[in-house]
């Protein structure tokens, strides 16, 4: 059996302008903290909670308090909802997910960088509960690695096997191929809008969209070792 893990923001969903937006509006509307021309490359946890706690560092030189946390996730999720008509399905996305989860040969599974209650919003918006399936995010670890470490113990504690055939990542960002050198899992880009990060970072697997599924299970079934 493989393993399947998709991110979520700029993976499955177009929605990373969107979030962006509403994420910097948030501590600038809470904390008076412009953070428009930050790169979120420049960051040690590109991660919703990772970045929060990082915030306060730099700027008050201290942690976050968990009720500042819940305010910030709370005001954030507001201003998702006022902008939810924004968000949609990178191209065949769902269908693709839909496919490999009819498909017993594959376990799939979802870590976001993004909080719980953000990412389940984003996903609703087009109509995809992502708690059915696994789903670990920012809400269970700071760091982006540890998050999808927690997603393949669920995996493997669900269907109680020692190792997966073989496991595979899917990102957008120069985060998500760094948290996959770090675990030692595969890796598929996703460059739904032409930037070439991922490209430049040497990544040879991208894809734009989900729209050629039998290719996409191919650039899978390449990642598998030979016995």
């Amino acid at each position: 059996m493989k393993l399947i893990i998709f991110d979520i923001d700029g993976t499955i969903l177009d929605s990373v302008n969107t979030d962006d937006r509403c994420f910097t509006q948030t501590f600038k509307d809470l904390f008076q903290i412009d953070l428009t021309q930050v790169n979120w490359n420049d960051f040690n946890n590109v991660t919703d909670e990772g970045i929060t706690i990082e915030i306060f560092e730099r700027w008050f030189k201290r942690m976050p308090e968990k009720q500042e946390v819940e305010t910030i996730k709370e005001h954030y999720k507001n201003l998702l909802k006022k902008s939810i008509n924004e968000f949609t399905e990178i191209d065949k996305a769902l269908s693709f997910i839909k496919l490999l989860a009819d498909n017993p040969d594959f376990e799939i599974g979802f870590a976001t960088g993004g909080w719980q209650e953000t990412a389940e919003l984003k996903c609703s918006s087009v109509g995809f509960n992502v708690s059915d399936f696994i789903f670990k995010s920012s809400s269970n670890h700071y760091n982006r690695a540890k998050i999808i470490e927690l997603a393949i113990k669920e995996a493997v504690d669900k269907n109680k096997c020692k190792a997966y055939e073989s496991i595979l990542y899917f990102g957008d960002g120069l985060w998500d191929l760094k948290a996959t050198k770090v675990l030692g899992i595969n890796f598929i880009g996703v460059d739904f809008n032409g930037n070439n990060k991922l490209k430049n970072a040497g990544v040879k697997k991208i894809i734009k969209n989900y729209r050629e599924p039998d290719k996409i299970l191919n650039l899978i079934q390449e990642s598998i070792p030979v016995e």
